[in-house]
C-alpha cells in the first residue's frame, strides 16, 4: 500500500542518515553502541527495511553531531516516509476491487488487527448486502466495479478463520443502528456479528451511547500489527491517512486499549447486539 512517493522518501531518508554516519566517521557498530541500539536496527534503517521514528532520527542526528539548522531536510523526509495522505480519488484510481485486494494483502501480513469504527460495521464483518451499499457510496473514482469489490471484500473475510491471527473490534452502538441506504439489512448484519463473534481469535466489543467514550478522538481507525512495519489507517470524508510513525502507532494502540476498557465485555456485547436486533422494526 506504500506509494512511490513514500518509498522514495524512505530511501532518501535512509541515504541521508547513512551519509551523516559516514561523515562523522562512525561504523554501524559504533553508532549502535552510542545510541544503545542493536547493530541490526542501524542496518535495517540504513537499508530502508525499518521506518525510524521521529525520535530515532533526532537521536541519530544528535549522535552524528548534525547542527539544528541542517536538519530541515531530515524532518521533511521523516514526515513523508511515515505519514501519507491521499485523496480517495487517488486511493481508488485502479478501482474498488484493487483497493480491497491491497487491504487484504495488509491483513495477510498482520499478526493482529485492531479496529475501531464509530459509525459503520467494519469491512471484515459486513454482510455482502451491507458491503454493496457501503462500497456504492465509497466509489469516488466512479469505476463502477462495485460487484467485483464486494466479492473481493467477502474473500478478504476468510482471514478471520486463520487461527494464527487475532482481531480486536470495537464498534459503537451507532454502528449497529445506522445504515448506508436501507435499514432492512441491519437484522442480517446483526446475525453476522453474532456469528463471527464466536470465533476464538475474534474479539467484538460494543461501546453503547450511554457509556463514557474515554478519548477525545472520535474518528475510526485500523491498526495492522506487522513486524517492524505496523501501520494505522485513518479514513476521513475526503482522504485516507496511512501512518507508520512508531510513536504515533503506539498512541493508537493506547487509544484502542482505552476504548476496549470502556466498551462492554464480549458476553455483554453479544447480548446488546441481540437486543438491538430484536428491537429493529
Amino acid at each position: 500500500m506504500e506509494s512511490a512517493r513514500t518509498q522514495g522518501a524512505r530511501r532518501r531518508l535512509a541515504s541521508l542518515l547513512r551519509t551523516a554516519r559516514l561523515d562523522r566517521g562512525l561504523s554501524g557498530h559504533e553508532l549502535a553502541r552510542d545510541l544503545g541500539w542493536s547493530q541490526s536496527k542501524v542496518s535495517k534503517i540504513e537499508n530502508g527495511r525499518t521506518r525510524p521514528s521521529v525520535g530515532d532520527v533526532e537521536q541519530w542526528l544528535d549522535a552524528c553531531r548534525i547542527p539544528l539548522n541542517a536538519r530541515e531536510q531530515a524532518a521533511e523526509l521523516t514526515e513523508a516516509a511515515l505519514v501519507e495522505s491521499r485523496h480517495w480519488r487517488a486511493v481508488h484510481a485502479q478501482g474498488l476491487k484493487e483497493r480491497q485486494q491491497q487491504v487484504g494483502a495488509l491483513e495477510e501480513r498482520s499478526s493482529e488487527v485492531l479496529s475501531f469504527q464509530p459509525s459503520l460495521v467494519p469491512g471484515l464483518l459486513q454482510t455482502a448486502e451491507y458491503a454493496r451499499q457501503v462500497l456504492t457510496l465509497a466509489d469516488a473514482s466512479e469505476t463502477k466495479d462495485v460487484p467485483a469489490a464486494v466479492a473481493a471484500r467477502m474473500q478478504r473475510q476468510e482471514v478471520l478463520y486463520r487461527t494464527d491471527k487475532r482481531f480486536l473490534f470495537v464498534i459503537t452502538e451507532a454502528a449497529l443502528r445506522w445504515h448506508p441506504f436501507d435499514a432492512v439489512l441491519l437484522a442480517a448484519q446483526a446475525d453476522r456479528l453474532l456469528t463471527v463473534g464466536t470465533l476464538a481469535n475474534v474479539e467484538l466489543r460494543v461501546l453503547p451511547l450511554v457509556n463514557a467514550f474515554g478519548q477525545a478522538q472520535d474518528n475510526g481507525f485500523l491498526l495492522y500489527e506487522i513486524a517492524d512495519d505496523s501501520t494505522v489507517i485513518v479514513e476521513t470524508f475526503t482522504r485516507e491517512l496511512v501512518i507508520t510513525e512508531p510513536d504515533e502507532v503506539d498512541q493508537y494502540r493506547s487509544i484502542h486499549t482505552v476504548l476496549r476498557e470502556h466498551a462492554l465485555t464480549e458476553a455483554d456485547s453479544r447480548t446488546f447486539i441481540a437486543d438491538v436486533a430484536a428491537a429493529l422494526p
